[in-house]
């Protein structure tokens, strides 16, 4: 009850983008949208997994934000 639902999704979305479960972070993305996040925070949390779990889980985290928001890659 002490973590916000809003930070508990950006925290599940960093947790499946390190750990490379690409299917389940589309959809938390998706869900992280519907409860306040934006966009822009969404890559940063995806940037610092590049910093603490490696650029390759991190860019292909990024690729798939790129699809869910439908921006061009």
């Amino acid at each position: 009850d002490a973590l916000p639902v809003r930070d508990r999704s950006l925290v599940t979305v960093a947790m499946l983008a390190a750990l490379g479960r690409t299917g389940e972070l589309r959809a938390h993305l998706t869900g992280a949208r519907n409860v306040g996040l934006s966009q822009e925070e969404l890559v940063e949390v995806l940037m610092q997994v590049a910093v603490y779990a490696g650029v390759p889980v991190a860019n292909e985290a990024l690729n798939v934000a790129a699809e869910v928001f439908d921006v061009p890659t």
